[in-house]
């Protein structure tokens, strides 16, 4: 029986131990995971390029693949495969890249002539978009939460079909954001040489190249079970001469203006909502308005992360 009390109360000694180790180690990961989180909504919503957690909010890799599906009112369905690939060196420092493949679309295409030229709406199928780089920097002073992006696209894809810029392009965006409880205003300001690396969640019927600056003020809401709503308004200004590759441009394909008020300005207003399904599925649906080419365009995504986005303590905010 002594033996048998003394290897009892050697087990209990050693569970105690165990369990005093695996709490500390927690509780130091939590510490760490505290300390690497950088601009968790900053990063990840910046020019709107999907939902939170595409962009570890911790050091490390993530990568993630988006499956989305929209209506515009001027050239109808379209849907389109989305796959990003992300590392977080730091708090402050992110970066990731992405690439667009278009499953269907419906393209402005010639069915007649050269001579005669007949143009109607064609599905295309597997057709890319330019390739998105970006990096990211993230900051908080007095407050207020700060993110840098600074974004590149590679002419990948079809100038044909409008669905690239056709050369290197370039995009700086400022955002800035505070938290009062569940409601997170936010301000951006970008400059840059192509509309196609601004508000990336939503395909629009054109690509704009050429100097232009962008803006945008809204609010987000922290909404139960880790939903989120955000809506915004936006003004996207040409500063001089540009060129759009347009799919419903009048049947053209280029189009080019000498004023700042033509094809590519653009201002309205966006709505977006995320549900998390699971820690590794979000669903989104999102819709735009524009109010100079009165067109309109909503639809839905589901993006699956390879990682799980880890919740951030309420200190943390």
């Amino acid at each position: 029986m002594s033996i048998l009390r003394t290897g009892c109360g050697l087990l209990l000694w050693v569970c105690l131990v165990v369990c005093m180790a695996g709490s500390a180690r927690a509780q130091a990961i939590a510490e760490s995971e505290l300390e690497e989180l950088g601009g968790v909504t900053a990063s990840a919503t910046t020019n709107d390029s999907g939902p939170a957690g595409i962009i570890p909010s911790v050091r490390g890799f993530d990568a993630s693949l988006a499956t989305s599906s929209q209506h515009d009112s001027s050239s109808g369905w379209s849907s389109v495969l989305t796959p990003n690939a992300a590392y977080r060196l730091n708090k402050y420092l992110s970066a990731d890249a992405s690439v667009p493949l278009y499953v269907y679309i419906n393209i402005d295409a010639n069915v007649g002539t050269k001579a005669k030229p007949v143009y109607a709406y064609e599905a295309r199928n597997g057709v890319f978009g330019d390739t998105s780089l970006a990096a990211h920097f993230d900051a908080t002073a007095l407050t207020i939460d700060y993110n840098a992006t600074v974004s590149m696209g590679l002419p990948t894809g079809n100038t044909a079909f409008g669905l690239g810029a056709g050369q290197v392009t370039f995009d700086i965006n400022n955002h800035f954001e505070r938290d009062f409880d569940i409601f997170t205003p936010n301000i951006e300001i970008g400059y840059g040489d192509t509309s196609a690396l601004v508000d990336q969640r939503v395909l629009k019927s054109y690509i704009a190249v050429g100097p232009q600056a962008h803006f945008q003020a809204g609010l987000s809401v922290d909404l139960p079970h880790q939903m989120n709503f955000e809506a915004d308004a936006y003004e996207e200004l040409p500063l001089t001469k540009d060129l759009v590759y347009s799919t419903t441009g009048k049947g053209k394909k280029k189009v080019t203006t000498s004023t700042n008020e033509g094809p590519a300005e653009d201002n309205g207003f966006t709505a977006t909502l995320d549900i998390p399904l699971t820690s590794h599925v979000t669903m989104s649906g999102f819709y735009n308005h524009s109010l100079i080419d009165h067109d309109d365009t909503a639809g839905f995504s589901f993006t699956f992360m390879l990682k799980p986005q880890p919740e951030a303590p309420a200190a943390a905010k």
